[in-house]
C-alpha cells in the first residue's frame, strides 16, 4: 500500500537532490511524495525547462518477478500512450546494479489523487453530474485496456490510483498489477501461486469474489475490474467502502447496502448493483457500462 507523505519533512535520502539523465530528459529530483515497500515516488522537475514537473517512480527489483512487473507496467503504459485518461509515461530506464536492478519511470506530475479529494470532503457528497463525469474518465481508461487483444485487466483499480491531471481529466496510474492471463484455476499448485499473486498485487476493499475464493471455479478475467469499478463508484457516491470490514465473507455474501442518503437516481444505484454482481458473467462488460454512462450524461445527469 502506498503511503502518501505530502507534509513530512525528513532528511535527504534515496534520490533526493540528484540530477539524473533518463532517456532524453535531464531531471532534478526533489522530495519524496509517496512510498511503498520497494519503491518510492519523487517530485522532480525538468533541469532544462524548470517549470515542467514530473513524478519519478523509483523501483528496486530484487528478483526476476519484480523486474517482470516493472517491464509489464512500462509495456502497458507505452501501449496506452496518448490516452487522455492514462498518466503519461515520459521516459524510463533500468539500471543494472549487480544483485539488483533499479527502474526509473518518469511520468507527468498530477497534484491531486481521487482518494485525497474524497477524504477531504467531510460530509460534502458529490452531485450526480460530478460523479458521472469522474466515473466516465475512469471507465474510458479501463475501456482502452479491456479492448486490447487479449484484454488487459488492471486488477488494482482504486481511488488511490486515480489522479487529476492539469487538463482537468482524471487519469489512471500504477499498471504493475495488470494481467492478460484470464483463466479458471483447477490445480492446487496453480491456485496457490494465483492466491499469492492476488494477495500481493490487489487491494482487499476492491477485490472481486472470484479472487477471494478460487474454489468457486469462476474464470478470473477482466471482469474483476468491473467489480472494482462498482466498489469505486460506491466510494465516490457515499465516501466510504461498500465492504467496510474488507471481509472475505462480506464480499462472498454480497453483504453491502445502498445508503438512504444522499438520494441518487436509480440509474446510478442500479449501475452499482449491476457491477457488484457476485457472478462475473452477470456483471456488465466495460462497453455496456461506458455506453450506459454516455447515455446518462447525454440526458443531462
Amino acid at each position: 500500500m502506498w503511503r502518501f507523505k505530502p507534509f513530512m519533512p525528513k532528511e535527504q535520502a534515496g534520490l533526493e537532490g540528484r540530477t539524473i539523465d533518463i532517456g532524453n530528459l535531464k531531471i532534478q529530483v526533489r522530495n519524496a511524495i509517496a512510498e511503498g515497500g520497494f519503491s518510492c515516488v519523487y517530485l522532480a522537475r525538468d533541469a532544462i525547462h524548470g517549470t515542467k514537473q514530473y513524478a519519478l517512480k523509483h523501483i528496486i527489483c530484487n528478483d526476476e518477478e519484480s523486474l517482470e512487473l516493472v517491464m509489464r507496467e512500462i509495456s502497458v503504459m507505452k501501449l496506452l500512450k496518448g490516452h487522455p485518461n492514462v498518466v503519461p509515461l515520459s521516459a524510463h530506464t533500468i539500471f543494472d546494479m549487480g544483485r539488483t536492478k533499479e527502474a526509473l519511470l518518469v511520468m507527468d506530475y498530477c497534484e491531486k489523487s481521487l482518494v485525497t479529494m474524497l477524504d477531504n470532503r467531510g460530509a460534502g457528497f458529490l452531485e450526480e453530474k460530478q460523479i458521472f463525469t469522474i466515473f466516465r474518465d475512469v471507465c474510458n481508461a479501463v475501456f482502452a485496456m479491456h479492448c486490447q487483444s487479449p484484454p488487459i485487466a488492471h486488477r488494482d483499480l482504486k481511488a488511490e490510483n486515480l489522479l487529476l491531471g492539469p487538463d482537468g481529466l482524471w487519469k489512471l496510474c500504477d499498471f504493475g498489477s495488470t494481467s492478460t492471463n484470464h483463466k479458471r484455476f483447477e490445480k492446487p499448485e496453480e491456485m496457490g501461486i494465483e492466491e499469492d499473486n492476488i494477495r500481493k498485487h490487489t487491494t482487499p476493499a476492491y477485490r472481486a469474489p472470484e479472487m477471494w475464493d478460487l474454489f468457486r471455479r469462476d474464470i478470473i478475467s477482466e471482469k474483476v475490474d468491473i467489480w472494482a469499478l462498482g466498489c469505486l463508484l460506491y466510494r465516490i457516491c457515499y465516501l466510504k467502502s461498500a465492504f467496510d470490514g474488507e471481509s472475505k465473507l462480506q464480499v462472498l455474501n454480497g453483504n453491502y447496502r445502498i445508503p438512504e442518503l444522499p438520494k441518487y437516481c436509480t440509474s446510478l444505484t442500479d449501475l452499482i448493483r449491476d457491477m457488484l454482481q457476485s457472478s462475473p458473467d452477470s456483471r456488465p462488460d466495460i462497453t455496456q457500462a461506458s455506453t450506459f454512462l454516455d447515455w446518462l450524461l447525454l440526458l443531462g445527469f
